[in-house]
């Protein structure tokens, strides 16, 4: 052979020697962007989003997770939308939802989920459009979101009594739940877990991540990977706050003058968790924009389908807060919750809007110095781009641990 033909041969092998290793390089690289829910169970891959038109931004699923006991099952219904990035690595972040008792899913479409709705063309549009959302959480986490209590969204249950419930009932329920899951979705136990919510959920956030860090003591099983809990306006004196709404809004010029008088009128100043069918029914007024278009989407048969919700015979109709579930406060203070995990060194951020019409900032930083936390970083102004965003403080308690209150402008 000449030595010509030898310089061909050996260059043709460093050829396919090169494909061969690009070749293995784009298959461990697609292994590692595509998430490959193997545990997930059948049917569950939602494939179609109500409203959206196009490729799902990630791997989505969807389904019912059955808690308490065969004499009184709640279903509760759950929705994950996997990490666009790196589902085999990055967090899992359940979203507790507030109300006390609104659809956890709720929240997929206007805050941290992968969707919005263009809520403008609500009023001239019997089908909402969705897109896509840029700042959606799932650029680097998978989210789930669980509709809690029963009776929520899409959750239900077989007994009516099960819609007389309270925050003790409903952690209970939550771990239940998180506990089935995981068992389902196994290939998620390894990845960092959070929890988050905003406003009511500030009540059952601390006491869940307690439950979990006390059942994880317990097992010798199955243990769920906690890190750590975010909140957002979180909840202090719910009635003070949840009673305000109308009055704020009012003076923000975001209702009628019209609107306000009748809500005046019917409800005697108890705005939240009135009995009055006059003032609850003013209230959905007072919430309309909203829940139209949610309605709209998610109430119909098809789209019930899509997302793998049982029909309206079953579920009732979707709301997302509904009027039905008994609701009691029965933990009435939450400082011994927050210092019990912090105390271990777990990871804890509070962050409020200005404009909250939910929970105002300034109750949050009050509560905030009953805990009583060194504080390491003065409030100073927090910048995004060269302007000013918020307001940044930070605590501490222990060495690995920070605890931030972040409230941010136009919010």
């Amino acid at each position: 052979m000449s030595r010509r033909r030898v310089v061909l041969a050996s260059m043709e092998a460093g050829a396919l020697l090169l494909l061969l290793l690009l070749l293995v390089a784009a298959v461990f690289l697609l292994c590692l962007c595509v998430p490959a829910v193997r545990a997930a169970p059948a049917g569950a891959e939602v494939t179609e989003f109500p409203g959206f038109h196009g490729e799902l931004p990630s791997k989505h699923y969807a389904g019912y997770i059955t808690v308490g006991h065969e004499q009184q099952n709640r279903h509760l219904y759950y929705y994950l939308a996997t990490s666009e990035r790196n589902p085999t690595l990055d967090p899992v972040v359940i979203w507790i939802n507030g109300g006390p008792a609104c659809s956890g899913f709720s929240a997929f479409h206007h805050s941290i989920g992968p969707f919005k709705i263009e809520y403008s063309q609500v009023h001239i549009n019997d089908n909402p459009r969705v897109t896509t959302n840029p700042y959606s959480w799932t650029k680097m986490a998978s989210l789930l979101l669980v509709d809690s209590p029963a009776g929520a969204g899409y959750s239900y249950a077989e007994n009516e009594d099960d819609y007389i419930t309270n925050d003790t009932n409903r952690v209970v329920d939550l771990y239940d739940f998180l506990s089935k899951w995981f068992a389902e979705y196994t290939e998620f136990l390894s990845n960092p877990f959070y929890i988050a919510g905003c406003s009511y959920s500030g009540v059952l956030v601390p006491v869940l991540a307690q439950e979990i860090l006390k059942r994880n003591e317990e097992s010798d099983g199955m243990k769920i990977n906690f890190k750590g809990y975010s909140l957002c306006n979180p909840a202090v004196d719910v009635d003070i706050e949840n009673n305000a709404h109308v009055p704020y809004a009012f003076r923000m010029g975001l209702i009628s003058d019209e609107l306000f008088q009748n809500l005046v009128s019917t409800c005697n100043g108890k705005y939240w968790n009135s009995s009055s069918p006059s003032c609850q029914g003013n209230m959905e007024q007072f919430y309309m924009d909203q829940e139209q278009a949610l309605q709209k989407l998610f109430d119909p048969k098809l789209g019930r389908e899509k997302l793998h919700a049982k029909q309206s015979e079953v579920s009732g109709t979707w709301k997302r807060c509904p009027n039905h579930i008994q609701y009691t406060r029965d933990i009435p203070t939450l400082t011994e919750y927050h210092l019990n995990v912090t105390s271990k060194g777990y990871r804890v951020f509070f962050y409020s809007g200005d404009h909250s019409l939910l929970v105002p900032f300034t109750a949050t930083m009050e509560w905030l110095k009953k805990l009583n936390f060194k504080e390491t970083e003065k409030w100073h102004p927090w910048f995004v781009e060269n302007q000013i965003a918020g307001g940044l403080a930070m605590f501490h308690r222990t060495i690995c641990h920070l605890k931030r209150l972040l409230p941010i402008r136009g919010g």
